[in-house]
């Protein structure tokens, strides 16, 4: 009996890493598919938006002239915006692959 109760223990332990492992695995999952689906939606916004400056004719996109002209240095609020969000999702995929 007693041979027994260590190795059910160490069993035990290892199910429960196991899991967690699972769960890890489980809530990576989650956030990366989070991420694609919110950048496929921006891609899909950057490929509309261009498709309408070349091909549209006569689109009026002065709506935009606030986030489109220089705002800091040469650069506008909208690449500002887009670096920004990029450094933010390196962020969050680099400090998720350092946690493991």
């Amino acid at each position: 009996m007693t041979n027994e109760t260590p190795r059910i223990r160490r069993a035990s332990r290892y199910q429960k890493q196991q899991e967690r492992k699972a769960a890890q695995r489980a809530a990576d999952n989650k956030l990366y598919g989070a991420m694609f689906a919110l950048m496929s939606i921006l891609a899909l916004f950057a490929v509309l938006i261009s498709a309408l400056m070349l091909y549209g004719g006569n689109v009026d996109v002065s709506g935009m002239s606030g986030v489109a002209e220089p705002w800091l240095g040469p650069f506008s609020r909208l690449e500002v915006g887009g670096i920004f969000f990029v450094a933010l999702i390196a962020g969050i995929v680099y400090l998720r692959m350092r946690k493991r």
